[in-house]
């Protein structure tokens, strides 16, 4: 199970430059950036993209490069498809993760499992903005440049904490969609994940959301 949340964790966890390069400074009017990524939920019904994964761990010499397809569905169902250098899936599906690896299949209940939930709603709350609200789990800073607003989200609650340092969220300005996902585990260890080649508000079919169809098609 810890190794298992260990991957699931890794997925979401990534580390970007600090505020000040790229030319990041601190927001001055915080009121009209929260106003600009609330359009976040507002203007994301669906995403489809590729993703390009960068694993740091402090016991390896390289780093650990994956790639696959995200697909996000609102209000609540995501899809991580693994291509290189293995293939896998983990797909939330409102209260259920199922993971898909070697033709296995296996199922656990967020309800159930407070660490699942959690991750489930970092990642859903990141897409559609609320995370950035959330004052009682996160204390959040705010920096932009030309191209881009950086929040930067340190966890409040102990059993965050425990597992994450910050979570770094990179939005394009351009179309207020999510480029770049952030996370510093609390022992230093990283993964960079770049979500390339985004489609926004595209028909996805559900399908896409639940494993055993693509094992039985």
């Amino acid at each position: 199970m810890k190794i298992l949340i260990t991957l699931i964790v890794s997925i979401f966890v990534a580390i970007a430059t600090f505020a000040q390069e790229n030319n990041f400074k601190e927001v001055t009017d915080i009121e009209k950036v929260k106003v600009e990524l609330g359009k976040l939920s507002e203007n994301t019904s669906t995403i489809h993209s590729q993703f390009i994964q960068e694993k740091h761990l402090s016991f390896l010499t390289e780093n650990i490069i994956s790639k696959g397809e995200f697909y996000f569905k609102g209000p609540n169902q995501l899809r991580w498809e693994y291509s290189e250098p293995f293939e896998y899936i983990i797909v939330f599906n409102d209260k259920n993760i199922l993971i898909e690896d070697e033709d296995k299949i296996s199922t656990y209940d967020t309800e159930s499992n407070k660490m699942f939930s959690e991750i489930n709603n970092m990642m859903i709350g990141s897409i559609q903005g609320n995370l950035f609200t959330d004052s009682e789990r996160f204390a959040v800073k705010y920096f932009e440049n030309k191209t881009q607003y950086l929040l930067e989200l340190e966890p409040k609650l102990p059993e965050m904490k425990n597992m994450l340092k910050t979570i770094k969220i990179y939005v394009d300005k351009s179309n207020i969609s999510v480029a770049k996902i952030v996370m510093l585990e609390s022992s230093d260890d990283y993964t960079s994940i770049n979500f390339t080649n985004r489609e926004l508000n595209k028909q996805i079919d559900n399908e896409k959301f639940n494993i055993k169809s693509d094992i039985l098609d």
